[in-house]
């Protein structure tokens, strides 16, 4: 199994209580009442296209205007974050929104992160965790955002 390089936060679009699917995807999921759901172990996910050996990927269950990310699901995501950025010894600057990955590879600068494969194209275009229950904006300026409240938990844990 490859080292964590990266933590990739996402939605899943769904509900607010993980399903299959949602649990055989992610590492971890953060239901709609801000618990934790512990889920398959690192590098046996299916998150994110053609990086999902160096990452670990956490999931807000939700995300639609039926089912939008709660204020204490938000909060829940940011300590669970902050705490794996620590486990693994990385910092809030390691941490990306699936939306700024996609980002990323439709720039054709995926290189600063991980060598190009024919399976990063499959990240063009999301939209995970730029819209939150204070805040909506594009991929980069949401990833800010989050890495700003990540950082705030981080200091605290460190």
């Amino acid at each position: 199994m490859s080292k964590v390089l990266y933590v990739i936060g996402h939605w899943t679009a769904g509900n607010y209580k993980p399903n299959a699917k949602d649990k055989s995807s992610y590492q971890a999921l953060i239901d709609g009442s801000g618990n934790l759901i512990l889920a398959k172990a690192q590098g046996t996910a299916s998150s994110i296209g053609g990086m999902n050996s160096i990452t670990y990927n956490v999931a807000c269950c939700g995300g639609l205007d039926r089912t939008p990310i709660t204020k204490v699901q938000q909060e829940a995501f940011w300590f669970h974050c902050a705490r794996i950025l620590a486990r693994y010894n990385l910092t809030p600057f390691d941490f990306y929104t699936h939306a700024e990955i996609g980002e990323i590879c439709r720039d054709k600068t995926i290189e600063k992160l991980c060598p190009w494969n024919k399976y990063l194209v499959q990240n063009i275009g999301k939209i995970d965790l730029n819209k939150m229950p204070e805040k909506s904006g594009q991929a980069y300026a949401m990833g800010d955002y989050h890495r700003q409240k990540i950082k705030w938990y981080y200091q605290k844990i460190k």
